[in-house]
């Protein structure tokens, strides 16, 4: 199947949609927590609770996502995350002092739609498109996500100033319910499935996939290295409200400014991933973007004032977009396409661990340390790791460059 039969552009807008509620609550739920309860712990607190789901459910929802077809996958959970928006919404109306738990039990909630959804496109994509197409519809994704986080916080200030949260929940349950309509006209491919759903099968599922990890252990080494930067990526997540109302003062409204403006370097970026994985390799890609987020954090740790960090906070998104187009072309390349999901899911069980992992780090500092002073600290951490990881990696595989380096394999 083609990808104009397929559908891309389609695909496309609704991933715009749905990745444009995503950034509304990214904005709101944090700041919305943390004017509700006054302190950082709950703030944090609230973030774990989100990442656990996610990934308790990667596992399971690689095992659909091999065996359910793509459009009803990407319809049902753009139709529970609209129900799920309605039912906070008028819970908010009922009880307005319950705004921690019902936010905290909703992003809950969310994330297990968002790792199916996840998951199910990292298994859509090199089914559907070929592979020699997969590194621009890859950034044509990231590209879109990137683009949302421009648009997604100026239209919840905009819309939070006339309804507050609740405006804003209401406006994702809309999108949402358009962006499943849309799916509803995609073209995806029936799976052949043999096997009859079972606990049974779902463990064994679990076995292929790791057989797929153990007969590429290079894909073990990139996982390694990616948990090592979510380590980074979740520590700004979580803290970077804080910094901005409690380390430098500043009214919310920055904290909008802080995300557009990350959104606005990494669009930039992506005009000139193509060209550098052209003309270096995707593996160089790998390795600036890996390096990049390294002194991007350090930045951060070390900002005097809100201009500093704002310029480290958005280079770090722009160099994680980037790392994410090298991981997804290597792993589409070397993962045999029967076994995407299930492999996928696995690979983001193991990924995902570090970013709620950072988010206890950060409730346990707390309450010792000032927000800046925990990011250098996970940022110690993940620099000597990353390091080691490095050196280790070459001299077991034997590649010459730092990262490493995307070489298409047949497919199975």
């Amino acid at each position: 199947m083609n990808n104009d039969r397929f559908g891309l552009k389609r695909f496309v807008f609704s991933r715009f949609a749905g990745s444009l509620c995503d950034q509304f609550l990214l904005f709101a739920v944090p700041l919305a927590i943390l004017k509700a309860t006054g302190s950082l712990t709950f703030s944090s607190l609230a973030f774990v609770i989100e990442w656990l789901p996610r990934i308790l459910f990667f596992p399971l929802s690689g095992f659909l996502a091999d065996r359910i077809k793509p459009r009803f996958i990407f319809f049902n959970v753009e139709a529970g995350r609209c129900v799920l928006m309605v039912v906070a919404f008028l819970t908010l109306i009922f009880h307005p002092g319950a705004t921690f738990p019902v936010l905290a039990v909703m992003m809950a909630l969310l994330s297990v739609a968002y790792v199916l959804n996840f998951v199910a496109t990292e298994a859509l994509l090199p089914r559907h498109i070929p592979a020699e197409r997969l590194p621009k519809a890859h950034s044509m994704l990231q590209g879109v996500d990137q683009t949302t986080q421009v648009l997604g916080p100026a239209l919840a200030v905009a819309i939070s100033v006339y309804g507050g949260v609740g405006a804003i929940l209401a406006c994702a349950a809309v999108l949402f319910a358009v962006s499943a309509i849309n799916y509803l006209f995609l073209e995806t491919h029936d799976l052949e499935v043999a096997e009859k759903m079972s606990l049974r099968s779902i463990v064994q599922s679990n076995i292929t996939a790791i057989q797929v990890l153990k007969q590429n252990k290079i894909l073990l080494h990139l996982c390694a290295l990616t948990w090592v930067v979510n380590l980074v990526y979740g520590a700004a997540l979580v803290v970077s409200a804080a910094v901005i109302l409690k380390e430098f003062h500043l009214p919310e409204s920055y904290f909008g400014v802080l995300q557009t403006s990350a959104a606005l370097v990494t669009i930039v970026t992506f005009f000139f991933v193509p060209r550098i994985a052209k003309r270096f390799g995707l593996s160089t890609l790998g390795t600036l973007s890996f390096c990049g987020m390294i002194l991007s954090g350090a930045l951060m740790s070390l900002s005097l004032d809100y201009a500093m960090y704002l310029a480290g906070y958005a280079l770090l998104m722009a160099f994680d977009g980037a790392f994410s187009v090298y991981l997804r072309t290597l792993r589409s390349q070397i993962i045999p396409q029967k076994h995407l999901g299930k492999t996928m899911g696995l690979i983001g069980l193991m990924n995902m661990c570090s970013v709620p992992v950072s988010g206890l780090a950060v409730t346990a500092l707390a309450g010792s340390f000032m927000p800046l002073q925990i990011i250098a600290i996970i940022l110690v951490f993940a620099l000597i790791s990353g390091l080691m990881l490095v050196v280790i990696g070459r001299r077991a595989f034997g590649y010459h460059s730092w990262l490493p380096p995307v070489i298409a394999q047949p497919q199975p």
